[in-house]
């Protein structure tokens, strides 16, 4: 599987962050089109009902919104640039991906054409990934 690079996202408030994939044993990327997308913004709702199920199993949920700001009932982090978006998802527009502390991707959906995946598979892939790698 592809290792992804390190790349500087942006908080709301314009602090500078720098992803570090050995913080956790996984790493749940919630890649997000702008505030203007209704499926994204509630996509972002329901990945964030379900942090504490995520941090059960080690995860850390990591939303990542295109362009320069949150929405107001969202949260996340910017990818102003696009760099991330075209360095992680290789083109695609949004989706989500399960990266281990190694910064190595173990599973990627599209969400183009077909949406994104339930927090709820997310989560099973995160149980499956946590259980073959325990530390």
């Amino acid at each position: 599987m592809k290792r992804l690079p390190t790349v500087s996202l942006k908080t709301p408030d314009g602090m500078t962050v720098t992803t570090d994939w050995r913080k956790h044993a996984v790493t749940v990327i919630v890649m997000l089109h702008d505030g203007n997308c209704h499926a994204c913004r509630a996509t972002c709702q329901r990945y964030v009902a379900e942090r504490a199920a995520f941090g059960e199993w080690g995860a850390e949920l990591l939303l990542v919104w295109r362009g320069s700001k949150v929405p107001d009932d969202c949260e996340g982090v910017l990818d102003e640039s696009g760099v991330a978006r075209r360095a992680w998802l290789e083109g695609d527009a949004a989706g989500v991906l399960l990266v281990d502390r190694n910064g190595v991707v173990v599973r990627r959906w599209n969400a183009s054409g077909k949406g994104f995946p339930s927090p709820e598979e997310v989560l099973a892939a995160v149980k499956h990934v946590a259980l073959q790698c325990p530390e």
